[in-house]
């Protein structure tokens, strides 16, 4: 009997193995089958940040992924076999293209309660 092979859902790419990895390596997306109430989703779990969190074990790195479908939300552990290129790409992202208008960075920061500003960063 012949074993399937693992062919990415979201980038096609293939290892040429029939394991099935929690995520893609390249693209690091996975396939959405059922969500938490057992019905069939069908989606696609795209990366949207990467989170490490610091336990008494040691820290342990993980993707987060929100599927296109539906929305929910899920972590992946990262392994030595993800794609370091697209890992950085989605860790920088929030950086480069932050979910607020940067210009209006202070009015939001004073209508959080927050303090500062961005004037004057650079002088002394």
């Amino acid at each position: 009997m012949d074993e399937e092979i693992y062919i990415c859902p979201a980038c096609g790419y293939t290892d040429g193995t029939s394991i099935v990895p929690e995520h893609c390596p390249q693209c690091l997306s996975s396939y959405h089958e059922v969500d938490e109430d057992d019905n069939a989703c069908g989606g696609i779990f795209e990366p949207i940040s990467i989170w490490i969190e610091e336990t008494k074990r040691g820290r342990h790195k993980h993707i987060i992924q929100r599927c296109e479908f539906c929305g929910a939300l899920q972590t992946s552990e990262i392994t030595g076999y993800d794609n370091p290129v697209k890992l950085l790409s989605v860790a920088a992202k929030p950086i480069g293209n932050p979910p607020f208008p940067v210009e209006r960075m202070e009015e939001l920061t004073m209508l959080m309660g927050g303090q500062g500003s961005t004037e004057g960063y650079y002088e002394e």
